[in-house]
């Protein structure tokens, strides 16, 4: 079943999306993937391949915060597809300072839902990734025309476990982090201002205190959105998972609101009390401004005892 949220509602289609726009409530969820218990006989055929992690927990969250409409949207690919293509995770979130920030990041993850069962299984992770976010670019592109690039925007994010490693590829400021052995690494670079007062900084063309003090350095260098992207982020290989490692990928309401202790305490936890968890903490920090937030958390099964 494929499952995607955009406006806090578990919704099949497009349609149904767009009519409840708007919104939110907290959807939790914990799930088996790759060793789901069936009434018929198991197949070896179906088994993971050999080094895979076979057991992937799923926690998500997905909240509207304290802004007038959910421009968040997040998928989980079809679990029929996870013996042949994988578990592929999206978030993508609506720039809320641009006009129909929502449309177009439900059009991205739309568009990643559509392509990903077309794509072969034995391709390598990297390419199907960056196929993925063509589709994505030019759905947008095409949502908005010619005059209306920059008017609106969406970061994506994707995450695809397959055969025991992880992936991604990632557009903007949202982000994807690794959790292992109690300690939270972030794995993207985001696409920010910042880094470019940083490396104008370094050739000598301003001085540091501007590289932290700008007013834009949180501004976008890279979006859906604005026609032709100037920098996606891909890591050099997949990385192996390990048994107890967890992935995050979460829109800028969550790690905005929360320090990186704070997020590391909450995925200490199994990924649904993780997700709660994690709503709980930015709830209580009661911000007046609170951004729309969206997590999907995967988990790989803990060593046996």
């Amino acid at each position: 079943m494929i499952e995607w949220l955009c406006t806090g509602m578990t919704l099949p289609r497009w349609g149904a999306i767009a009519a409840l726009a708007g919104m939110a409530l907290l959807a939790l969820a914990c799930f088996r993937l790759g060793t789901r218990k069936r009434k018929e006989k198991s197949n070896p055929s179906d088994q993971p391949p050999e080094g895979q992690v076979g057991q992937i927990t799923v926690g998500k969250l997905h909240e509207q915060g304290a802004r007038e409409e959910q421009q968040d949207c997040f998928a989980l690919s079809d679990e029929a597809l996870i013996p042949t293509h994988g578990l592929l995770a999206a978030v993508a979130d609506g720039m809320g300072g641009l006009s129909h920030g929502g449309k177009v990041s439900q059009a991205a993850v739309q568009a990643v839902l559509d392509a990903f069962p077309a794509c072969k299984g034995s391709t390598q992770a990297e390419p199907l990734l960056l196929a993925l976010a063509q589709r994505a670019v030019q759905a947008v592109n095409d949502l908005l025309g010619p005059d209306g690039l920059r008017e609106s925007g969406s970061t994506l994010v994707l995450g695809l476990v397959r055969e025991g490693s992880f992936s991604f590829l990632s557009i903007g400021d949202s982000r994807v982090a690794l959790y292992r052995n109690g300690m939270l690494t972030q794995l993207n670079r985001e696409h920010v201002y910042q880094r470019e007062l940083a490396l104008r900084m370094v050739n000598g063309e301003l001085p540091l205190a501007q590289v932290y003090t700008s007013p834009k350095g949180a501004g976008l260098t890279s979006f859906l959105g604005m026609g032709s992207l100037q920098h996606i982020d891909l890591p050099a290989a997949p990385i192996r998972l390990l048994p107890g490692d967890r992935i995050i990928l979460m829109s800028d309401g969550v790690y905005n609101a929360l320090t990186d202790q704070e997020l590391t305490q909450a995925l200490a936890q199994e990924p649904e009390q993780a997700a709660q968890a994690i709503r709980q903490a930015i709830a209580d920090k009661n911000y007046q401004n609170q951004d729309n937030y969206t997590a999907v958390i995967l988990a790989c099964a803990p060593d046996e005892p």
